[in-house]
């Protein structure tokens, strides 16, 4: 009978010591995944702020438009809890190049843009930086990738020197001029780059006027 006894309390200290066990490791396991997410937080914050101070902007969040300069860059500035936060910063839509606004079509390159943005916030996928110092980004408006709107209705170039493994834009580009859209409704139209190339050298070409 003893022994009996005996056996079942050995069974009950071995149940009780794979309990404390299972415990133990339950808390450990807790404890690990806490600090394993907040060190996955801290790493997101850490290249949040990197891409923020080397592209003036962070690829994340919502933007309001403030100014459409033409069919190729914007003004945006960031929108938390429905207001305005951190400084202006000036986009460059990346992977297309629209009339400039003394060339050709230029006003409509730029009505375009603003009609596609309308009111809504939009989203931006940095790229990198130009010469300018302006970050260089695809710009989305409701998910739709606003650089590849501009393109396929024929308000903007695709930019290939730039973007020249991009098939698609490549393609959309083809189509705004098989079906004569936008710009390519009208006849002597100008690359921006080209036209760009040719007023630089005009103005260095013309003779300076020396004052009296």
């Amino acid at each position: 009978m003893s022994r009996k006894v005996d056996e079942g309390k050995n069974q009950l200290v071995m149940l009780g010591t794979v309990f404390v066990l299972i415990v133990i490791l339950m808390a450990f396991m807790m404890n690990f995944n806490k600090n394993s997410n907040k060190a996955n937080v801290g790493t997101k914050t850490e290249i949040g702020k990197n891409i923020g101070k080397n592209n003036s902007i962070a690829s994340n969040g919502k933007y309001q438009v403030l100014k459409v300069s033409d069919g190729d860059t914007i003004n945006v500035q960031k929108v938390e809890n429905g207001k305005l936060v951190d400084e202006v910063v000036k986009i460059r839509m990346y992977g297309i190049d629209a009339p400039e606004k003394t060339q050709d079509y230029g006003p409509e390159s730029r009505a375009a843009l603003a009609k596609i943005i309308g009111n809504n916030l939009v989203e931006i996928e940095v790229k990198n930086r130009d010469r300018y110092g302006r970050s260089v980004a695809v710009v989305y408006v409701n998910g739709k990738n606003v650089n590849q709107e501009m393109v396929r209705t024929g308000n903007a170039w695709w930019y290939y020197e730039y973007d020249k493994k991009d098939t698609e834009m490549e393609q959309l580009q083809a189509n705004a001029k098989k079906n004569k859209l936008g710009l390519f409704s009208k006849r002597g139209y100008v690359e921006p780059w080209i036209y760009r190339k040719e007023k630089k050298a005009q103005t260095s070409t013309k003779p300076r006027v020396r004052r009296k």
